[in-house]
């Protein structure tokens, strides 16, 4: 007997030394391709999305004012008066609180700033790995090992020099914070990491579920903080901005490729089966927003009341492991969009579940949950991603499932308090998705047919008989004209953000930006450009007979009006100060400029009038108004009026003051010029992102 037991035991020790040398080779094998694959890239380049964060910090710390950084052209506009990137830069949809702790950076070059940024990535790493270490029976070596099993995700957050290896450590930290009985810190941390991605922000029912009050203090109160010090340094006007316009369109999904698979979101899927977009979605299974509404509110109310079915309200108010470790695929799932970087904070989940499992003697769910979470986040082949692109969807959704099915709390029966709550949120969520996709398709059909692969097509104007375009291309942004389905290039050097063009005009007025922003006169019949004929200068309005060319000069962080007539040598002239804080403009046949001026949070419109250099309020118009375009005939003005955070568009006669309202979906109509007396080009962003918009026409009676 004593024989058997010998042979036993020597057996277990070979098999311990092979799986011990097994994860050691593992190890080294992982941390290599770490450091190959996204270590040295990241240090070596400086791609997105570092530096969006990196220029809103600068921008910050140069004192200039941040109310504008949700607008694509204006923050790529500074982007390139500053250097910061070769390439696409855009801040939507981050908090702007963003922006703070990468400010101290600012005082080094972008790719020097990365590189530190990078080096305190590794640290937060590090110190996520502790905190864990000390919460769970886990060694370092496993630890470690689970971590770089990320990799997908952990490698994208480091070559993009994201932010999700600080969220990670919150959350860890916040852990740790609990089960050392310091609910208070708890909710602090957990708090920070909401502010600075939002998602995080789930945890909030959780304590609330478990009656953790303390917890629930500590993370309204340092929601208030950060609230209070983001709004003291950065402004209420950029977060006006952010709350009541970027906030709930990104929040429905809304944003980079809403339609596509790979974003790993159950909404994503949702808008992909059962949403028509002419340009992004042209196909869908299904074309019906009532599947989609209703597919919308059943997943998010049977994912949400699952977990609360598997957590008892009673016991324990800090939540067990296997609870804080569902709490996180259950926030990926319920996101409405998703990058790769996002799983990052799936090593948490797999941690803290790997470890709760083993501790339950639960060791082949153990193995299958860990074998889950690497099929959520290792490469997909290119061939079974054609064939099955949710793979990481279902993988995470399965994850979540595991542990709901080993939490002791798990009941079939479900108490009707909690069953009537989710009719409740099921009831609502219909109600609230129906608003947000009422009308979407509303200007659909006045979409201009294209065949350009860009992400945002803006700023259309007539011009010869054709219409042109700034185009958003993979590297830059482009002028472009289009004539039916025939689509041309203006060859230029640098980004080409904003035109002003007319029909009874052969020339194409151009804004190139670099480290100072000009306008060069394209004439489009000869496809040259006159260069010396270039102005100091951005955001150029061409009268509709081409006689007079209106443009907006950089002036002290604010900007000044200026107007010249295109037929003669006269020099511009100043029309409206910077004090007005002026943001766009119109000029009509007479020489009348009429601008949207004031604040981003409560904009209007005022008259200058060519005759008087007189400026005027237009009366009658009300607040909240920008992008305006006078008609040819003068008769008639266009502007964008904005409603609960929405730009609709309305044309006005400015003789009897009747106003018409052209769009009425939750999403954005802007930068209207007229082609005709009575057609309008206008950029609109339904159904594809904040911002990112394509080119419509429509016909005003």
């Amino acid at each position: 007997m004593q024989t058997s037991d010998s042979s036993q035991l020597r057996k277990e020790a070979k098999e311990f030394r092979f799986l011990r040398l097994a994860e050691q080779a593992l190890l080294v094998a992982l941390l290599a391709l770490f450091i190959w694959h996204a270590l040295i890239p990241a240090w070596q380049t400086l791609n997105s999305d570092f530096p969006n964060y990196y220029l809103a910090a600068s921008l910050y710390r140069r004192g200039v004012p941040l109310d504008r950084v949700y607008e694509w052209t204006w923050f790529q506009r500074k982007n390139d008066l500053f250097g910061v990137r070769d390439g696409i830069v855009g801040f939507a949809p981050n908090p702007p609180i963003c922006a703070l702790p990468i400010a101290p950076l600012t005082a080094l070059p972008p790719l020097a700033a990365k590189r530190v940024w990078l080096i305190l990535s590794l640290f937060f790493m590090a110190l996520a790995v502790w905190a864990l270490q000390r919460v769970t029976r886990l060694g370092w070596r496993r630890l470690i090992l689970i971590s770089l099993l990320c990799i997908v995700p952990l490698h994208s957050n480091f070559l993009l020099g994201q932010f999700y290896a600080l969220v990670l450590l919150l959350i860890c930290v916040a852990y740790y914070a609990s089960c050392s009985k310091q609910p208070f810190v708890s909710g602090l941390l957990l708090a920070i990491a909401a502010m600075l991605k939002l998602f995080p922000a789930l945890f909030l029912l959780f304590f609330l579920w478990k009656r953790n009050w303390r917890a629930v203090g500590g993370f309204i109160c340092g929601v208030s903080v950060l609230a209070v010090i983001s709004i003291a340094t950065l402004g209420r006007e950029v977060h006006f901005v952010f709350l009541s316009e970027v906030l709930p369109q990104v929040s429905r999904g809304d944003w980079l490729a809403p339609y596509e698979l790979w974003r790993n979101s159950f909404i994503t899927l949702w808008s992909h089966l059962f949403l028509f977009e002419p340009e992004l979605n042209a196909s869908p299974s299904v074309n019906s927003p009532a599947l989609y509404i209703i597919a919308v509110a059943a997943t998010t109310t049977a994912l949400l009341f699952g977990f609360l079915l598997s957590a008892s309200d009673r016991d324990d108010k800090a939540g067990s492991a296997l609870e804080w470790a569902a709490l996180v695929p259950l926030i990926l799932l319920l996101s409405s969009t998703t990058g790769s970087y996002h799983s990052t904070v799936l090593i948490f989940a797999a941690i803290v579940g790997f470890d709760a499992l083993v501790v339950k003697a639960r060791k082949r769910i153990a193995i299958a949950f860990l074998l889950l979470f690497v099929t959520a986040c290792a490469p997909v082949p290119t061939y079974i991603s054609q064939f099955f692109p949710l793979t990481r969807l279902v993988a995470t959704l399965a994850l979540y499932v595991v542990l709901l099915g080993a939490s002791k709390h798990w009941s079939i029966q479900v108490p009707r308090r909690l069953l009537l709550a989710a009719v409740g949120v099921f009831l609502s969520l219909v109600f609230l998705t129906s608003r947000s996709v009422r009308n979407r398709a509303e200007d659909f059909s006045r979409r201009l047919p294209s065949a350009w692969a860009g992400l945002r097509a803006a700023n259309a104007v007539p011009v010869a008989g054709q219409v042109a375009i700034i185009d958003m291309q993979q590297r830059r942004y482009c002028a472009v004209t289009v004539q039916g389905k025939e689509i041309h290039n203006i060859r230029l050097d640098g980004d080409a953000l904003s035109l002003a063009g007319a029909n009874d005009s052969s020339f194409l007025y151009i804004e190139v930006a670099g480290s100072r922003s000009s306008i060069i006169k394209h004439a489009i019949l000869s496809g040259t450009t006159i260069p010396d004929r270039a102005l100091a200068g951005h955001d150029p309005a061409l009268s509709a007979d081409g006689e007079w060319l209106a443009f907006l000069r950089a002036n002290d962080g604010q900007s000044d009006i200026w107007l010249m007539p295109t037929n003669s040598t006269q020099l511009p002239q100043l029309v409206l100060p910077s004090s007005f804080r002026p943001l766009e403009m119109t000029v009509s046949s007479t020489g009348d400029v009429i601008a949207a001026v004031g604040s981003v949070s409560n904009p209007h419109l005022i008259l200058v009038r060519h005759e008087t250099d007189q400026a005027e309020e237009m009366a009658g118009i009300g607040e909240a108004t920008r992008y305006p375009a006078i008609s040819p005939d003068g008769k008639r003005l266009a502007f964008s009026r904005r409603e609960l955070g929405s730009w609709h568009l309305i044309v006005r006669d400015l003789g009897s003051g009747l106003e018409q309202q052209l769009t009425h979906a939750a999403c954005n109509a802007t930068s209207a010029v007229w082609q005709t007396t009575n057609t309008l080009l206008y950029a609109t962003d339904c159904g594809r992102g904040v911002g990112l918009s394509a080119i419509a026409r429509v016909v005003i009676p």
